[in-house]
């Protein structure tokens, strides 16, 4: 591997984190790497891959991609077409096969060359009861956790090693009937339409409308509302300054997750 080009999706700033720090990493062994948000991403972009290996990364949820990633590797098959594969995917404890799920979508790869799962704080602000959410000083512990294990991948993969983590029997059986199985065919569709934004406390001072990845939340006439194109990524939940949104929960936010650059 001479060069890396790396694209990624963040709801909230978990991924990103993640791929900076392996890049980071490579770049210190000699490999040239670039990176690109697939929120700003165009098929001018694609001409300037010149990488022989590229990293793709995501959250999970549920054991699944966001749609928003699932429709950015469909889209663009000439990003991965004849080069090694990298998948990353960041999530908050277990995600069964969530490393291997893009790998199963890109056809024409050269080789999956490592799986990795990293894991980092949860951003589900409006699910106290299930997750805690942790700033500051609490999420310490997870995030050396985590720049140690990327050092150490990092270090393998430029060794040639092989890590292929979530691409087990067990891990593809966990995934899929413990969590994806309900996930995508029972609940993800419900929650795609049911982002909940209450009027009564809503400022509309459209950070909502302007952070959504999927353009999914409009305010018109002093009326705010969802469609029905949520892909779950909790960016407009967290960053709301009245805490009026909400999507698993009838119960709005106590505590807003800030994002790890933030909580530096």
């Amino acid at each position: 591997m001479k060069k890396l080009s790396a694209v990624y999706f963040s709801g909230t700033g978990n991924t990103a984190y993640a791929v900076n720090k392996f890049c980071s990493h490579f770049k210190i062994a000699g490999i040239d790497c670039k990176v690109f948000n697939i929120e700003e991403f165009d098929k001018v972009e694609s001409q300037k891959f010149n990488a022989d290996t590229v990293l793709v990364a995501y959250p999970i949820y549920g054991s699944d991609m966001p749609r928003i990633m699932k429709d950015f590797i469909l889209n663009n098959p000439e990003v991965f077409q004849g080069r090694d594969l990298i998948t990353l995917a960041s999530q908050h404890s277990f995600s069964g096969d969530g490393g291997a799920l893009a790998a199963n979508l890109i056809k024409y790869k050269k080789a999956h060359a490592a799986s990795i799962h990293i894991n980092l704080p949860s951003n589900i602000a409006d699910a106290a009861k299930l997750i805690k959410i942790k700033n500051g000083d609490k999420i310490n512990k997870k995030l050396i956790k985590a720049d140690r294990k990327i050092k150490r991948l990092t270090s393998e993969i430029v060794n040639g090693k092989i890590v292929k983590e979530g691409t087990s029997l067990f891990s593809r059986f966990a995934g899929f009937f413990v969590q994806r199985l309900w996930f995508k065919y029972f609940i993800e569709k419900r929650l795609r339409k049911g982002l909940k934004i209450d009027g009564d406390i809503c400022s509309y001072c459209g950070k909502c409308s302007a952070c959504c990845p999927m353009g999914n939340i409009n305010i018109s006439h002093g009326n705010i509302n969802a469609n029905d194109n949520c892909t779950l990524c909790y960016r407009c939940i967290n960053l709301c300054p009245k805490k009026a949104i909400s999507l698993i929960s009838k119960n709005k936010p106590l505590e807003q997750y800030k994002g790890i650059e933030k909580n530096d």
